[in-house]
């Protein structure tokens, strides 16, 4: 009760167990994925323009995202740090273009390109 108290309302010894408090809550935070693809981390939690879902004619699944007033250099180097962050392997890029992710079993081809003043950033997976 008392640790809870002066986590609380603060103490002298706060700011270390605040440290270690927000050093365990970083470990144990959970990368949010996207709703098209629940096993893949969402980009900035941006949401789906287009989505074609997987079928057994055409195995992978496609997303289109738009990331508003952005560049496409910004994009790609933050998404690929989101998805190594996660455990994802890359496997092949072309830089500023598109890479290929693993993990598991599951595959993300990503594509960056610029739209506009805006980035297009497009998700093939399974």
């Amino acid at each position: 009760m008392g640790k809870l108290l002066s986590r609380v309302f603060g103490s002298k010894n706060s700011s270390q167990e605040n440290t270690n408090l927000n050093n365990d809550d970083s470990a144990k935070l959970k990368i949010p994925c996207t709703k098209e693809f629940p096993y893949l981390p969402s980009y900035h939690w941006v949401q789906a323009s287009e989505f074609v879902p997987a079928t057994p004619e055409q195995p992978l699944g496609k997303a289109k995202y738009i990331v508003h007033k952005s560049k496409d250099t910004v994009v790609y180097e933050a998404y690929k740090t989101i998805l190594t962050k996660d455990g994802w392997e890359i496997k092949e890029e072309t830089p500023v273009i598109n890479f290929i992710a693993h993990k598991d079993d599951h595959i993300a081809n990503i594509s960056v390109s610029i739209f506009e003043e805006d980035v297009l950033l497009t998700v093939l997976s399974k």
